[in-house]
């Protein structure tokens, strides 16, 4: 066994539950076998082999995963080896240490797990909640699993760690992001909110994880399920120069998308004459030509400070990713009224309820009527775009 294998191992419980040891023929050198019972689990492969990368060799390097089938027999046999083994370690070294290195090694494997489904069934946003950990695909939230109160208690400490959270903090709510390798190696990166609840189990924390692909590209105006009266209206509100676009919705609802569709509809048909900027709590797409800020509300880097600066940028257009504040809002309007075309979300219902949502935030109704040019509200269901757009005073 190489010295890399030798610092990594599974649990006894966790090889019972999940029906897969660490073998102890690893060849060539640097490498970690794993015998499993059945062999068409690529869930549980794909927990491991991220299990593994995350840990790496004295000299810096990851090693190589090998998976082998092995029957019931032989699997209880090894089993009841590892049982014997663990017995005798922890009565050499102390107990709390070993346990510590058994609960992250499953942890980290069943984060794993719930990022790689969550991924693989195309979710936007991971909910794990008192019991029961959902996923939210295609704008509506179904049952992934449920978890034991332990099980979950040690991930929403694994997931605060990584997000760069206060992990013994749950009396508050919390912020927090982290980075993530996907199944295609590709960045995943994860927005994280966690906030104290109360239920029938007592108190607890509901915890949201957001995937980004921070390298997937937006998909054209046409391939994002606006009929054709629509699209020609929306090419229509990208090629104004100035005024105020409001792209609405519910969460999920697919408003960055459209935005990301919209501001690459306008580099393309003006030629990349224009100076395009958005600000973004984090940028949700990597957009080419366009100069992505992400907000950063405890660097003085908040929506409405980074508003205020990017005016020195010399913009045409600029994306605001969510109007939530009076202070944005008076902001974007004023960009809107001084020469700019702005692109901005915001969660609303409907077209009424958005300008209403502005004249709540302190701006005039006259105002607003006369600064919009357009509001875009939106929703999916069952996976299918629902839309209606408004256009005022375009040409």
């Amino acid at each position: 066994m190489s010295g890399f294998n030798s610092n990594f191992s599974l649990s006894p419980v966790f090889c019972l539950h999940n029906g897969t040891i660490v073998l102890d023929d690893n060849k060539p050198e640097n490498t970690i076998t794993f015998g499993i019972l059945d062999s068409s689990n690529e869930k549980l492969k794909e927990r491991l082999c991220h299990a593994v990368h995350s840990k790496k060799d004295f000299t810096g390097k990851t090693c190589g995963i090998n998976f082998r089938q092995i029957k019931k027999e032989e699997f209880n046999l090894m089993l009841s080896k590892l049982f014997e083994r663990k017995e005798n370690h922890l009565a050499g070294v102390e107990e709390s240490t070993a346990l510590k290195e058994k609960e992250e090694n499953e942890v980290s494997a069943l984060l794993s797990s719930l990022i790689f489904s969550a991924q693989h069934q195309g979710a936007t946003d991971i909910h794990i909640e008192s019991e029961d950990v959902r996923f939210r695909v295609k704008g509506k939230l179904a049952k992934y699993t449920s978890l034991e109160s332990k099980s979950r208690e040690s991930l929403v400490q694994r997931i605060k760690l990584l997000a760069k959270m206060n992990v013994v903090e749950n009396r508050r709510g919390q912020d927090g992001q982290f980075s993530f390798r996907g199944n295609k190696n590709e960045s995943i990166f994860i927005r994280v909110s966690c906030i104290p609840t109360v239920g029938s189990s007592g108190e607890s924390e509901s915890v949201v994880l957001r995937l980004l692909d921070s390298s997937r590209a937006p998909l054209s105006l046409e391939k994002l399920g606006y009929d054709i009266l629509q699209i020609e209206l929306l090419k229509k509100l990208c090629r104004i120069e100035n005024g105020l676009i409001l792209i609405c919705g519910p969460t999920g609802s697919g408003k960055s998308t459209t935005a990301g569709a919209l501001l690459q509809e306008i580099r393309k048909s003006e030629c990349e004459t224009k100076k395009i900027i958005s600000l973004e709590d984090p940028p949700e797409y990597v957009l080419p030509g366009v100069t992505q800020i992400k907000i950063q509300a405890g660097h003085d880097m908040d929506f409405a400070d980074a508003l205020r600066r990017v005016f020195r940028q010399d913009p045409d257009v600029i994306f605001i990713g969510e109007i939530r504040d009076s202070l944005t809002a008076k902001v974007a309007l004023q960009a809107a009224l001084t020469g700019h075309l702005v692109i901005a979300t915001l969660h609303t219902g409907n077209i009424a309820q958005a300008k209403l949502r502005l004249t709540n935030l302190g701006e005039s109704s006259s105002l607003v009527e006369e600064v919009i040019k357009g509001v875009i509200s939106q929703r999916l269901s069952n996976g299918k775009l629902s839309a209606e757009i408004e256009v005022n005073n375009v040409k």
